[in-house]
């Protein structure tokens, strides 16, 4: 069964990857890094 990701999680990250995506040679190095930064094993 897949995780649930949090509404709140997903919608920052989905910003994050769209205002940083010109930092990225490509979408998916862009997803990966925010992914890897903020994604929903990460613990604050």
């Amino acid at each position: 069964m897949p995780k649930k990701i949090d509404p709140e999680l997903r919608v920052r990250c989905v910003r994050l990857v769209m205002d940083h995506q010109q930092e990225y040679p490509t979408l998916t190095a862009a997803t990966a890094a925010v992914g890897r930064q903020e994604g929903p094993g990460r613990r604050a």
